[in-house]
């Protein structure tokens, strides 16, 4: 049943034709930087800069920090100077571009109307502009009173991947605190919303035409609109962009944590942050990558599931981000492990002691559900989850 609902912004929300848009927000990024530093076709390096996300492999840097890191390659600034220059544009040209755009009738009703059946909702834009800029363009589509209700914005500052990466959409819902197949998207793109979506097991809704949002308005009316959405099958393409999305989700939340908090727990029965990493490091070394390697080694293998670990487990490294990395690291060994298989090989059968039979699908969608049930452990404990 869907519990979250993920709302594009361009085009969806917000009327913002791409041609005229695009042209306007080169010129005016252009005449900026010629203005303030004489430096010419300005656009150019940023079109280069954008061309570097979603990255292989990934380097789980921001997509701010990515494209940052591109335009000083590109452009004779520092990086201090550039990174000044930029909030600067931001801050005082960007605004200039709103009379390029206009909201999209009924998209405030449809915000509404979700919020009141208290489901989760985010905005589920392209992540290329900062927070500010973003902010802004949810204004412009007459959404601003709904700023804080949001329960997740995407944007360039924290987020990882971009569309039409599917990991992009996996880090979003693990950054949202559901399931995919708990997740609506509503978007108008084929290639940027829908496909990708679907990919890793969300539910999808293409808008068109000129009463872009009149249908999906009508459809959450019906008071039992969120049970016609059930439970995806499984597929095997759904699982590796999930377990990149969930380390770049991890990522974000990390980039929020104060040095003194990473040892605090919130209840003597609860986790400190520490002990959360360090439990999803040692189970991925020591129970789901070594689960699925004896499913891939061996015929219809006995899986026993390992003792629930107790309230208090010991830390495991003095760094928390060092216990991240190595995290990473085993979770790249997994997804090599997996990378390539065969859809016999995803089939495999085994024998679980919890689930019962099972194959190496079902196990490898575990650890990806194991993720993000931490994830949202770590989120709570920041006191950053939406209600």
């Amino acid at each position: 049943m869907i519990k979250a609902v993920l709302l594009d912004l361009d085009n969806t929300l917000l009327h913002n034709p791409d041609p005229q848009w695009v042209a306007v927000f080169r010129e005016q990024w252009d005449r900026y930087f010629a203005k303030r530093y004489g430096i010419q076709d300005a656009s150019a390096a940023l079109r280069a800069a954008i061309r570097c996300l979603n990255s292989e492999p990934p380097s789980y840097r921001t997509n701010a920090t990515v494209m940052l890191d591109a335009l000083c390659s590109e452009m004779p600034l520092s990086r201090d100077d550039l990174s000044g220059a930029i909030a600067d544009f931001y801050r005082e040209d960007y605004g200039r571009l709103s009379a390029t755009t206009s909201p999209v009738a009924g998209a405030a009703e449809l915000v509404a109307a979700l919020l009141n059946q208290n489901l989760l909702v985010a905005i589920a834009t392209n992540p290329l502009f900062p927070a500010s800029a973003t902010e802004a363009r949810i204004s412009w589509a007459g959404l601003g009173e709904y700023l804080t209700e949001f329960a997740f914005i995407t944007h360039s500052e924290n987020m990882r991947f971009a569309k039409p990466s599917r990991a992009y959409y996996a880090e979003a819902v693990a950054r949202v605190g559901v399931e995919p197949d708990e997740t609506l998207i509503v978007g108008d793109s084929l290639e940027n919303d829908i496909m990708p979506a679907d990919a890793i097991g969300i539910h999808t809704w293409q808008v068109n035409g000129d009463d872009r949002l009149g249908a999906i308005r009508d459809r959450i009316r019906k008071s039992d609109w969120r049970q016609d959405y059930l439970s995806r099958q499984l597929e095997s393409a759904m699982i590796l962009p999930q377990y990149r999305g969930n380390i770049a989700a991890l990522y974000g939340l990390l980039a929020e944590v104060k040095p003194q908090h990473w040892r605090q727990r919130p209840d003597p029965q609860e986790w400190s942050i520490m002990q959360i990493l360090c439990h999803l490091w040692r189970a991925e070394v020591e129970v789901h990558f070594q689960r699925l390697e004896t499913i891939l080694r061996l015929d219809d293998p006995f899986v026993a599931a390992p003792a629930p670990p107790g309230p208090d487990i010991p830390p495991c490294h003095e760094d928390g981000y060092q216990v991240m990395r190595c995290f990473q690291q085993a979770r790249e060994n997994t997804i090599a492990l997996l990378s390539g298989l065969t859809p016999d090989q995803w089939s495999r059968p085994a024998r679980h002691s919890i689930f019962g039979l099972t194959n190496l699908l079902e196990m490898a969608h575990f650890t990806a559900q194991h993720d993000r049930l931490h994830i949202t452990q770590l989120c709570q404990t920041l006191g950053k989850c939406a209600d």
